[in-house]
């Protein structure tokens, strides 16, 4: 767990500096390149680092007026945010999304990077069924055996996305 420490101008977060008097980000000491709005909502959510901050409590914060209904500003700041940190700690995933709730700020290590988004039975370029998976593969080389689609081929339901069962006959 990474050890926090605010001391009103610098927030840290394992080897994340915040230093919110200077609106400077360090990652492993390396300065990031943050907009102005990135930094804020950076800045939101480490002070409130472990807790769940809602999009509209985001947006009050950062914006500094009320979240209008299908205002998706605070998603796009977020990914651009997350993107950077990722880029700079590929070992560290920093904000999470809780889907219907907001958004929490907490360095963890990152998911193993051969499963797409950490889901179970969900892999990037993969050639056929994981073992021990429900039987999703995302890649372009094969199709999980024993798939049942037209005239012996796959079903494709997304570009490159096989769905099927392990053992599905």
């Amino acid at each position: 767990m990474a050890s926090w420490a605010d001391n009103a101008s610098t927030l840290y977060a394992g080897e994340l500096e915040i230093r919110l008097g200077e609106g400077l980000v360090l990652a492993t000491g390396q300065a990031l390149t943050l907009s102005v709005r990135e930094f804020e909502l950076l800045a939101a959510m480490a002070r409130r680092a472990g807790a769940i901050v809602t999009r509209g409590e985001l947006y009050a914060e950062v914006w500094g007026g009320e979240l209008r209904p299908g205002d998706r500003s605070v998603d796009v700041y977020v990914s651009k945010l997350r993107g950077k940190l990722e880029a700079a700690m590929p070992d560290r995933r920093f904000i999470h999304t809780h889907p219907g709730f907001g958004y929490r700020f907490q360095p963890q290590p990152s998911r193993d990077p051969g499963t797409a988004a950490g889901s179970p039975g969900v892999t990037a370029g993969s050639t056929g069924v994981m073992a021990g998976s429900p039987g999703v593969t995302a890649g372009s080389q094969a199709a999980p055996q024993d798939a049942d689609g037209v005239d012996g081929q796959p079903e494709v339901f997304s570009r490159n996305v096989y769905i099927g069962a392990v053992g599905d006959s």
